[in-house]
């Protein structure tokens, strides 16, 4: 869960103070910069220089638009929008922590020169309005639980918030400080995640998603609340798992005689291996290389099993359940389709979910590996392996598992 960082009563009273008012800059203060063509030194007046070796320039201050929204030795969700702020526009390299200490005093002041506003190292509503309108970056979002962020939006520029949520996840967002202001969470391809209820959405793909925050009229600096609750994933009726495969608590183990393996399948599935559904016997056939075992599987329902048969140097070893392989499901013996969650680890993950979830559900549990023409991420445990594979490219955090099985296939 995300540390949240609490506010001292004087910075919320700034911030609402100046939601309440949220207006421009307050007035200009004109001066006079004389620079010297002989000396290069630069002085300053109220008043032109003139001279034939002289220049004149006219600058103006902008003075601080309300009270300071921060100050050095702060320790709070404003100080940690201005450090992304300052960061983004490259008034410094900060680390966004919330902590205004001396680097963020110089990244502040260095961008008040910048901005031609008072350099005084306290920013203001107008200075976070003017960061805000020239940062084209989104913020990311980091963790579960509760978060508290604050931005400034305006009219056609909105705050946005940038996080990677998983399948299942409850989202809640809701404006703490401000008027006026509406929030939408779109998916990568810009479509609007429909509202549940007031100020929440259920995620039901695992990706990264967009948080903003429009104002319709004035330029207003607000808090955000936002509560992330992961939810847990469906499991399915068939538990997948290095050593097994269990059927509503009827476990498949490896090494299980091959015949009663079968006949629990067909009886669990209500009908045996047929033509139709793309279901089909593979029948006995050799493995010669590396070695000459021989081999029966079967395929049905997303499912491959393999089992051992009679070893030509030992005619009377027993047929075993030896692997097996799941590729998502098909559909049952009526024709229908069979839900995603057909078949799942005990962590709930299949075919179809992604290496955000496998991570999220596995940890540094879970190691990459590859063969020649698959990326995959290995489990290990007592039992033996699972492999998840995503095909020929190295996976990113949203590529889709696209089989699961009991071996990882080496070249």
């Amino acid at each position: 869960m995300r540390r949240i960082i609490a506010r001292p009563a004087s910075i919320g009273l700034a911030l609402a103070v100046l939601l309440a008012s949220c207006g421009g800059d307050t007035g200009p203060a004109a001066s006079t910069t004389t620079t010297s063509a002989e000396t290069g030194v630069t002085t300053s007046s109220t008043e032109a220089v003139t001279g034939e070796t002289s220049t004149s320039t006219t600058t103006e201050t902008t003075l601080p638009a309300g009270p300071p929204l921060a100050v050095q030795g702060d320790n709070n969700e404003i100080v940690e929008a201005f450090q992304f702020l300052l960061n983004c526009n490259g008034y410094g390299d900060l680390t966004v922590d919330g902590s205004f200490g001396p680097a963020t005093l110089t990244a502040v002041e260095a961008a008040q020169r910048g901005l031609d506003r008072e350099v005084n190292g306290a920013p203001d509503d107008g200075m976070m309005a003017d960061l805000s309108r020239s940062c084209s970056e989104s913020r990311r979002l980091e963790g579960e639980g509760v978060m508290i962020v604050v931005g400034n939006a305006a009219p056609e520029d909105p705050e946005v918030f940038s996080i990677a949520l998983l399948s299942g996840t409850t989202l809640v967002a809701t404006v703490t400080q401000g008027t006026g202001l509406t929030v939408t969470v779109t998916d990568t391809d810009g479509s609007e995640v429909a509202m549940q209820d007031e100020s929440t959405w259920e995620i039901d793909t695992t990706q990264d998603f967009l948080i903003e925050v429009d104002s319709p009229s004035d330029s207003m600096t607000f808090e955000l609340t936002v509560n992330v609750t992961a939810g847990t994933q469906e499991t399915g009726d068939w538990i997948l798992a290095t050593d097994s495969i269990t059927y509503r608590g009827t476990r498949l183990a490896l090494g299980d005689d091959a015949q009663t393996v079968i006949d629990q399948v067909f009886d669990f599935l209500g009908h045996g291996v047929r033509g139709a559904y793309d279901e089909f016997d593979t029948g006995w056939y050799p493995i010669t290389d590396p070695q000459p075992l021989g081999l029966r599987g079967i395929s049905v329902e997303g499912f491959a099993f393999l089992f051992y048969g009679p070893d030509p140097s030992d005619p009377d070893r027993p047929e075993t359940f030896a692997r097996w392989r799941f590729e998502g499901p098909t559909r049952d013996a009526n024709g229908n389709a069979r839900p995603d969650d057909y078949a799942t680890t005990a962590e709930g993950i299949t075919v179809g979910d992604t290496l955000a979830d496998l991570s999220a559900a596995y940890g540094d549990q879970v190691t990459a590996g590859s063969n020649s023409e698959e990326s995959y991420y290995r489990l290990t445990d007592f039992g033996g392996e699972m492999c998840f594979y995503f095909g020929p490219n190295e996976p990113t955090g949203f590529s889709l598992i696209t089989e699961i099985a009991s071996e990882c296939r080496s070249d």
